[in-house]
């Protein structure tokens, strides 16, 4: 069967793309100029937000946010050294206290969403979820939570992190891209590089690993740096373009939403957010107190958002990307497994409430 090009179809999936990443790229070149913290990934981000929200439409391909978190995982990889592995002592910690973070924000954001903003049972608890959103909207859809509040919820919830998050911790890490441009290094070490990183994700994506092309190349990278058989560090030309990406990506997830969402969802999800904020910090600074780790990489590392993007954070913010990543990975795949157990108890013998 003959495959027909249709300038039509390519167009109506062009100009999407080039209007968001120009859009994204000033917003990007704004915020740079204005030197705020992480200014390619949170101006791209604000950018991008006000254009969906304007009603224009917007699109980031699946091929570029492949590319974006290949790059980004394979950059982090090259913070890591033997002396932060050896700090994973003090891990098992902070994941308890993690692990009580993700109970006591579930429990508060779902109590915060059906006593004040009146939502139903369903709704709110998957509403309340920090992160895994491909599960939590599979699960949604089949338990009557209202799709659209849940999805507007989540959204406005890792908008909020990634606007927030860099510019009220935009100094505290000690190593990143946004505070110090790597040296240059040889092409052909650069591509190498990136062979092994991709190698990496791909394996990790096939064993279906978390946030797999991510952390699968930030494994091979760093494996390859902590060991001292590679120094290749990713050049601006390459990071820029890949946080302008991210962030775009991000504000994408607002494509759609009306005046009447705006106005039934807002308030609540911004509620939300601030209980979830607020039982995520108790939790950090308690693990802080206990570990003695910096408590601005702690928060940052209970930020109850999307794992790849809030960990792409924490080492934008110069945080050790090891410890980020391992603490994402650990409430993801918490979530993913004890959220469908928590429902089934939650729900299984109550009729379905589709709510207001």
């Amino acid at each position: 069967m003959a495959i027909r090009f249709s300038p039509h179809r390519w167009r109506a999936a062009l100009v999407p793309t080039l209007l968001t990443l120009g859009v994204a790229t000033l917003g990007g070149i704004a915020f740079f100029l204005l030197a705020l913290p992480a200014p390619w990934m949170s101006g791209a981000l604000l950018a991008t937000t006000a254009l969906a929200l304007s009603g224009a439409p917007v699109r980031v391909p699946e091929a570029l946010r492949f590319v974006c978190f290949l790059i980004l995982g394979c950059s982090m990889g090259t913070a890591l050294t033997p002396g932060m592995l050896g700090q994973a002592a003090t891990w098992p910690v902070s994941m308890a206290c993690l692990a009580l973070s993700l109970v006591g924000v579930m429990a508060g954001v779902t109590v915060f969403l059906m006593r004040v903003a009146g939502w139903s049972r369903e709704t709110a608890f998957y509403a309340s979820a920090p992160g895994a959103l491909a599960a939590v909207l599979s699960l949604a859809s089949a338990s009557g939570a209202d799709m659209r509040r849940v999805a507007f919820a989540q959204g406005v919830r890792l908008f909020l992190l990634v606007a927030l998050l860099t510019q009220l911790l935009g100094t505290g890490g000690t190593r990143g891209p946004a505070f110090a441009p790597p040296p240059a290094s040889p092409l052909l070490d650069i591509g190498l590089l990136l062979a092994a990183s991709l190698a990496g994700g791909l394996l990790f994506a096939r064993l279906r690993v978390p946030g797999g092309i991510l952390v699968g190349a930030l494994a091979a990278s760093g494996a390859l740096h902590a060991s001292g058989l590679s120094d290749a560090q990713i050049p601006d030309a390459l990071m820029v373009p890949s946080f302008l990406v991210l962030g775009a990506g991000v504000g994408v997830r607002f494509r759609g939403t009306t005046r009447a969402t705006l106005r039934d969802c807002l308030f609540a999800s911004l509620g939300a957010f601030v209980v979830a904020m607020a039982v995520s910090v108790a939790c950090a600074l308690l693990a802080a107190w206990l570990t003695g780790e910096d408590a601005g990489k702690l928060i940052t590392a209970f930020a109850p958002g999307a794992l790849e993007t809030m960990t792409v954070l924490g080492f934008a913010l110069g945080y050790d990307p090891a410890f980020m990543s391992a603490h994402h990975i650990f409430r993801f795949a918490g979530l993913s497994v004890v959220l469908p157990l928590v429902a089934h108890l939650l729900f299984q013998a109550r009729p379905k409430d589709p709510g207001p």
